[in-house]
C-alpha cells in the first residue's frame, strides 16, 4: 500500500488528499499525519526538505511536490483530473496560476508567523496584491475552466478555504461575489469536507 505523509494544515498536501478522494484510491494510499516541524525520522528519509506532501509508493520510491505527486496519481487512475490541462498551454497556465496563489498565501501566514519586529509590511503587501490580482483573474474567466472537475478546481478551491483559514481578515468571500458562487457549488463535496484544514 501507497503511503502519503500529511499535515492537516498544509494546502499542498490537502491537494493530495482531495486527489486521493476523487480518483478513488482510499484503499490503496494509506494517509499518515506528520508534523514537519517536527522533523520526523521518516519524512526526513523520505524528503531531504522535509516538507509534506511526501508519497511513499509501494515499491518504496519517495515522490514530492504536491504537483508531482497530484500527477501521479492522477497517471495511475486514468487521467482524470489533469486530461483537460495536459495538451492545453492556457489551462496549464491557469493550473500554474493556481499554485502561485498557494505560494503567496503560505508565505504571507509565515511571515505572519514571525517575531513582530521581524514581519514585513513590504512582503505582506505584495503578498495580498498577488492575491487580490490572481483571484480577480480566475473571477473574469472562471468559464474559461475545464467543464469537469479537474486540477485547477482542486487548487483553486484549496486556495480559498485556506484563505478563510489564516487569513479570516482577507475577506475574500465579500470581494469576489462571483467567485463564491462558483466556491459555493462544490464546497459540500465528500472530499472538500472530509480534508478541510486544521490547526
Amino acid at each position: 500500500m501507497m503511503k502519503l505523509i500529511y499535515s492537516t494544515a498544509s494546502p499542498y498536501a490537502r491537494t493530495a488528499r482531495i486527489f486521493i478522494q476523487e480518483l478513488g484510491l482510499q484503499e490503496e494510499v494509506k494517509e499518515v499525519f506528520q508534523h514537519p516541524f517536527e522533523n520526523p525520522e521518516e519524512l526526513i528519509a523520505a524528503n531531504p526538505l522535509c516538507k509534506v506532501p511526501c508519497l511513499i509508493t509501494d515499491e518504496g520510491q519517495a515522490i514530492f511536490d504536491s504537483q508531482v505527486i497530484c500527477e501521479y496519481l492522477d497517471s495511475i487512475a486514468g487521467n482524470q483530473l489533469f486530461k483537460d490541462i495536459s495538451h492545453d498551454w492556457h489551462q496549464k497556465t491557469l493550473y500554474s496560476l493556481t499554485r502561485g496563489l498557494l505560494d503567496s498565501a503560505v508565505a504571507w501566514q509565515q511571515d505572519k508567523m514571525r517575531e513582530p519586529e521581524q514581519r514585513s509590511e513590504f512582503w505582506q503587501e505584495r503578498f495580498i496584491k498577488s492575491i487580490d490580482r490572481g483571484l480577480e483573474y480566475f473571477e473574469q474567466r472562471l468559464e474559461e475552466l475545464p467543464r469537469d472537475f479537474s486540477a485547477i478546481h482542486v487548487n483553486l478551491i484549496t486556495v480559498l478555504d485556506y484563505l478563510d483559514f489564516r487569513h479570516p481578515e482577507y475577506q475574500w468571500q465579500d470581494k469576489f461575489e462571483i467567485l463564491k458562487k462558483w466556491w459555493v457549488a462544490y464546497k459540500e463535496k465528500p472530499s472538500i469536507v472530509a480534508t478541510q484544514p486544521k490547526a
